[in-house]
């Protein structure tokens, strides 16, 4: 097995970025004309109804709304993409044939995943600021808030999570592990099957969220009495949060890096073609 080599990776990134260039240029375009998108129409909106005064009310909450409703639908697509040479034969001959190991090309993959994707992100919402600043400095005594601060405001989940007192961390961890173990099983499930693969990786989040619950369900009360089912009750609520939430962070670490190493056992079986991608 060869060892790993930086300049090998950086040929594999230039190969990637020349060979591709339309393909992440179209796409991070659309991404920040998309993220765009709701504050324009909303200016344009009340331009045409002649009640453009209106939009002197601070409406930065629900940009942000939408907006971090496009950021996840663009999580999953760009997951879902992740291997997006290997759609076609001619890709996979492409890809699979450049001088460069297994690792050196999925490490390139996973920096754009994990870095470039974040970047456009970053890059769409910046533009979105600057056209709602644009259209605010257009109405007399409006106030300018930064729509970028209130993304990326790491009070908002400080705020959310008022409720577990003081296990914040415990509970912001967990759902950023979640998160994270959400779009990451998109990434596994294309390298798996490189077509149709999020429709599948939905199908599968169905079956586990349907069928799985009822199964369990069912077990439980063939397996549980009424009684030891109130001794478990009793016995978790004497149970400390921070031991459950301490728990529950280190099962999603182990899922998270789970994911990653399938995800990588399947890339390095890519081949031209199989049943599975003909």
């Amino acid at each position: 097995m060869k060892a790993f080599s930086f300049n090998r990776f950086l040929n594999v990134a230039r190969w990637d970025l020349t060979f591709n260039s339309k393909f992440y240029t179209r796409s991070s375009l659309l991404m920040a004309a998309v993220i765009c998108m709701p504050v324009v129409l909303y200016y344009l909106y009340s331009m045409l109804n002649h009640s453009f005064f209106v939009a002197g009310i601070d409406n930065v909450s629900g940009f942000k709304a939408v907006i971090l409703i496009i950021c996840l639908i663009y999580g999953i697509l760009s997951s879902g993409y992740m291997f997006h040479n290997l759609l076609t034969k001619q890709g996979r001959i492409n890809e699979l044939t450049l001088p460069a190991t297994n690792l050196e090309r999925f490490l390139w993959h996973f920096v754009v995943i994990v870095i470039g994707v974040q970047v456009v992100l970053f890059l769409g919402i910046v533009f979105a600021d600057l056209l709602n600043a644009l259209f605010r400095l257009m109405i007399p005594g409006a106030e300018i808030s930064s729509l970028t601060a209130a993304i990326y405001n790491w009070d908002n989940w400080r705020d959310t999570t008022t409720a577990f007192g003081t296990h914040i961390f415990g509970v912001n961890m967990f759902v950023a592990l979640v998160m994270a173990c959400y779009f990451r099983s998109f990434c596994l499930v294309n390298a798996w099957k490189y077509r149709y693969n999020i429709p599948l990786t939905f199908l599968i989040y169905f079956v586990l969220q349907t069928v799985l619950p009822l199964l369990l369900l069912f077990i439980g009360k063939l397996l549980l009495t009424r009684e030891s089912a109130e001794s478990f009750m009793e016995w978790f609520t004497k149970i400390d949060p921070s031991n459950v939430f301490v728990c529950l962070n280190i099962f999603g670490v182990l899922t998270y890096i789970g994911i990653w190493l399938l995800t990588y056992r399947l890339y390095t079986r890519a081949q031209l073609t199989t049943k599975r991608n003909p």
